[in-house]
């Protein structure tokens, strides 16, 4: 089956205030003032040459100007660059991916390059009188879903499904397919799903994900990079003790990451 579109918009939850973070995984930090640094938010997908990016100020009230993304691939110790657009394209090409991020200051650009599995890419974005925002990321390799059997009984139904591995996926997430555009994997916890860092699974299913799911089910599954992994299951949206997610963005904050997303009808038993 064809990989279902990527629904990012239900796991980046941002406001203007967040932290920085450099390379891997990173303890947050506040940034006190206001200042000239840039929010990146670009969420790679191999299955594309398309790869929309999101990019707004800190300082909402000095719209960017003189913006441009590139993409550079690791080859032998060097970056090379793959891709480079100063074209800032209508916002909603960024819609599908990153949903209610997409607010009025922000530009969408989209650069193209076709991603080779497991490789490294450093995104980096610059806009005049800003600090150059870059980050690092391995592009997740493709995968497929061998088998997914939904084994009914009267005391508790259990989900089985086996896969294939996916070069540099730190994490996959498994959920069956929800009839709301929300989708399963927020950072609020809306809808089921179950974290995985094998290559198979077999887990009870509560009646309510059953109930709220499409009808005939269909398993999705998508496989994170470390990045991608750590911002969507760290932070804590409370108004009165609010944590902001980790990031890996260095020179300005957001997230650079991949994800890849699979699926199988599943069979009833």
């Amino acid at each position: 089956m064809r990989p279902r579109p990527p629904p990012v918009r239900l796991v980046l939850a941002i406001g203007a205030t967040v932290i920085a973070a450099c390379g891997d995984v990173a303890h947050p930090e506040f940034p006190r003032y206001l200042d000239d640094r840039l929010i990146v938010f670009a969420v790679l997908s191999p299955d594309s040459t398309a790869h929309p990016m999101l990019v707004w100020p800190v300082d909402y009230s000095d719209p960017l100007t003189g913006t441009v993304a590139r993409v550079y691939r690791a080859s032998d110790g060097v970056w090379t660059l793959v891709a480079e657009t100063t074209e800032a394209v209508d916002v909603s090409r960024c819609g599908p991916r990153y949903g209610g991020l997409v607010i009025g200051v922000a530009q969408c650009l989209v650069p193209a390059a076709v991603l080779d599995d497991g490789a490294s890419y450093r995104v980096e974005v610059s806009a005049d009188d800003r600090a150059t925002a870059w980050g690092v990321t391995a592009a997740v390799g493709a995968f497929h879903v061998e088998t997914a059997v939904l084994l009914r009984n009267s005391d508790q139904d259990s989900l089985s499904s086996t896969w294939t591995p996916s070069l540099a996926t730190h994490r996959y997430m498994a959920s069956l397919r929800p009839r709301s555009e929300r989708g399963v994997f927020s950072r609020g916890g809306e809808g089921w799903y179950i974290e995985v860092d094998d290559t198979s699974m077999t887990t009870p299913v509560p009646d309510d994900a059953i109930e709220a799911a499409v009808q005939p089910l269909t398993l999705d599954v998508a496989a994170f990079d470390e990045h991608l992994y750590s911002f969507i299951t760290s932070g804590n949206g409370d108004t009165s003790f609010s944590v902001p997610p980790i990031q890996n963005v260095v020179g300005g904050f957001g997230i650079v990451g991949s994800v890849r997303y699979r699926s199988l009808a599943v069979t009833e038993k």
